[in-house]
């Protein structure tokens, strides 16, 4: 599990799912395939629910007025203890892209080039891997 590529992948494959249902539903509207009502069932009866369920209050906690150390105290006892058993969800006091700064106010990131001993172009670091 890295840093929630499998929560993506299966949250892709259970819209994906709820999109061919939709898609190939016996139906005349003008708006078929557009709403996908089987998703959040999906999802609910899904492993993936339940894995969601239990860190909801895992950011929150560290960006209320707990602080950082409250945030890891918090953490320890309610995630790692109780397996996010409490019954109440943390609300978060802003949405992310606000936090974000405007592209020109950041300076871009000078990546060095690929020299072919210890950095590699995509292509050659893809042949690497011996995927097929």
């Amino acid at each position: 599990k890295i840093k929630g590529s499998h929560t993506a992948m299966k949250s892709g494959m259970l819209a994906a799912e709820a999109a061919f249902e939709a898609l190939n539903k016996e139906t005349s509207s003008a708006t078929k395939g557009l709403y996908m009502e089987s998703f959040e069932d999906r999802m609910r009866d899904s492993w993936l629910w339940k894995e969601l369920q239990q860190v909801r209050n895992v950011r929150p906690a560290f960006n209320s007025r707990l602080g950082y150390l409250g945030g890891i105290a918090y953490t320890g006892v309610f995630s790692w203890l109780l397996r996010g058993k409490e019954p109440w969800t943390m609300k978060h006091h802003r949405p992310d892209h606000v936090s974000l700064k405007p592209k020109v106010e950041c300076q871009p990131i000078e990546y060095p080039k690929p020299d072919g001993t210890i950095s590699f172009d995509l292509l050659s670091s893809v042949a690497l891997t011996g995927t097929n």
